[in-house]
């Protein structure tokens, strides 16, 4: 048993992140909301009496606007700033990043196991961030899992520019009316998660230009999976050794 969870602070930096993203959104609608009934009631109200009695009335209108705009560009500032984590960006082994995140996957239910298949593949990222979003599909697979099973984590290139990345689960399957569900923050049908795995696992996808995709495994369960594209090889440079 590791002593230290290596993937310990891109899971930290990640979770940040997604609250951030969430947050930042929720509050944007808001601020759109407030604008909209700013708006309206100044075109309600803008030939009435009142208007003309009290010209505080249209300025307060704009006085409103005037700082829920204010609002909004400090939650970009402030907020947004706080969930940059710093990055290392390399060519790194593929076939690494999924031994890492099958070592570091926190199954608690008996009689499950992950198997590896895969080949190595380069890809440009943080492999600490790739690693975590495959180590969070393993996790949601095995929870999938009650009476046990085999989560299958599989690696290959495929169309020799892209590699791709399944994790498939024998569990009972996600309902299609539940695929949309299950992909928004903070979804969770277990007590005690927070229900960001897949939000992490598809915004480091689409971060290195690659996506993330759901769908029905074979005879049943779920099959999640990560395409990226492959590391842009260097002019010059020979092809890498095969792993032994």
């Amino acid at each position: 048993m590791m002593s230290r969870d290596p993937l310990g602070a891109a899971e930290q930096a990640a979770t940040a992140e997604e609250i951030v993203a969430t947050l930042r959104h929720d509050l944007r609608n808001c601020f759109g909301t407030i604008r909209n009934a700013a708006y309206f009631i100044r075109r309600k109200v803008a030939r009435e009496q009142v208007c003309r009695d009290d010209p505080r009335v249209e300025q307060f209108i704009h006085v409103i606007d005037e700082e829920v705009i204010a609002a909004s560009a400090l939650v970009d500032e402030v907020i947004g700033s706080r969930a940059r984590p710093l990055r290392r960006t390399v060519s790194a082994s593929a076939l690494e990043c999924l031994r890492t995140a099958a070592a570091c996957a926190r199954i608690a239910g008996p009689g499950i196991r992950v198997d590896v298949d895969a080949a190595d593949g380069a890809v440009e990222l943080d492999p600490a961030e790739l690693s975590l979003a495959v180590r969070c599909l393993v996790e949601n697979a095995a929870e999938s899992m009650e009476g046990g099973g085999v989560v299958a984590l599989r690696g290959r290139v495929v169309g020799g520019a892209r590699y791709r990345i399944e994790v498939e689960d024998t569990g009972a399957g996600v309902p299609e009316a539940e695929r949309e569900a299950i992909t928004r923050p903070f979804y969770t049908t277990k007590p005690g998660h927070l229900g960001l795995g897949l939000n992490i696992a598809g915004r480091v996808a689409r971060r290195y230009f690659g996506a993330l995709t759901i769908e029905s495994g074979a005879p049943c369960g779920t099959r999640t999976c990560i395409e990226l594209p492959l590391a842009v090889e260097a002019p010059g440079a020979g092809a890498a050794e095969p792993p032994p």
